[in-house]
């Protein structure tokens, strides 16, 4: 009877210290996924934090802000690595989660594209007109016209809270790569809002990324996105800086003397040669921004076919 009661003792003894083991190891696991997600949370914020506060609404702006995605990029592939979780191992939710976000992505690259030639043509018009003022003035002025918005169109028909639900839902890895694919969506949804509603003279792209994401109000752009509130009160009608220059100084120009014409003429054709060289520089960055997500796509749809075929990994 004692020697029952010993071995019961023993065993419940047993069981005590392997739960108490699991319990310390779950908690030091949980510590970790939470220390290297905020790691990657405050390289993406000290990044976009050097960004000045001013001038947000520029095409030397975007462009600054779109050089800072290959990092934060980069500190996303390190925090992959830093919870043991390569794309090869990911769940078939966080799988379904990074290729919505990457089409949504792809899309609003091209919807970019698109509007940054729809601004090419319109300066090409412009130079054309130029060089014609000198010896045919009423054949140029066909030519010497405010650059018109760009067009928007893209409707995205994804439920607006379906992805921060999913993170709330899931727990161990699988919510780290959640809340860290979320983040990025917010970043990268925020400038290229910015970018479009600037190129279409509206704020509806802005509003549309805003509400695709839930909002900006506890993710990395929180502090621009401040000051994008605080533009809307003023600007009804969002126009990128360079534009905006490029149209009041063809107005200039339409109402200038004959005296004044010459020196009109070279500053328009200064600001378009700076618009045509900014432009060349973020279209290269979309472009490239664009491969690298095709890049991605097309490696982790690979790798989900081949793991499909496998036995699972424990995500926890």
């Amino acid at each position: 009877m004692v020697l029952l009661a010993a071995q019961k003792f023993s065993k419940k003894l047993e069981d005590h210290n392997n739960h108490t083991h699991h319990d310390h190891h779950h908690h030091h696991q949980s510590h970790h996924f939470s220390s290297s997600l905020q790691a990657f949370r405050s390289i993406a914020s000290n990044s976009i934090s050097q960004l000045p506060q001013s001038e947000i609404l520029s095409l030397l702006w975007i462009h600054k802000f779109l050089g800072l995605l290959p990092s934060i990029n980069r500190a996303f592939a390190k925090l992959l690595v830093d919870i043991d979780y390569p794309m090869s191992s990911w769940d078939s939710e966080s799988v379904q989660l990074f290729l919505r976000y990457s089409v949504n992505l792809l899309d609003l690259f091209n919807s970019i594209s698109s509007c940054l030639s729809h601004l090419g043509q319109a300066r090409m018009s412009l130079c054309h007109g130029l060089s014609l003022l000198e010896n045919s003035p009423s054949s140029a002025m066909k030519h010497l016209k405010p650059i018109p918005p760009g067009r928007f169109n893209l409707s995205f028909d994804e439920d607006t809270k379906a992805e921060d639900r999913e993170a709330k839902d899931c727990s161990g890895k699988q919510m780290v790569v959640h809340e860290a694919v979320n983040e990025l969506k917010r970043i990268v949804f925020w400038v290229c809002g910015i970018f479009l509603s600037g190129l279409c003279s509206e704020w509806k792209p802005y509003l549309e990324m805003r509400k695709i994401t839930g909002g900006f109000d506890d993710s990395s752009v929180f502090t621009l996105d401040s000051r994008i509130n605080e533009l809307m009160l003023i600007e009804k009608m969002p126009v990128l800086k360079e534009i905006e220059e490029i149209n009041g100084s063809v107005a200039n120009l339409l109402a200038a003397s004959d005296a004044e014409k010459l020196d009109a003429s070279m500053e328009l054709q200064k600001e378009l040669h700076v618009l045509e060289k900014l432009m060349d520089d973020a279209s290269k960055e979309v472009d490239e921004l664009f491969g690298n997500v095709m890049t991605q796509r097309n490696e982790l749809i690979d790798c989900f076919r081949i793991t499909t075929t496998q036995p699972q990994k424990s995500t926890a």
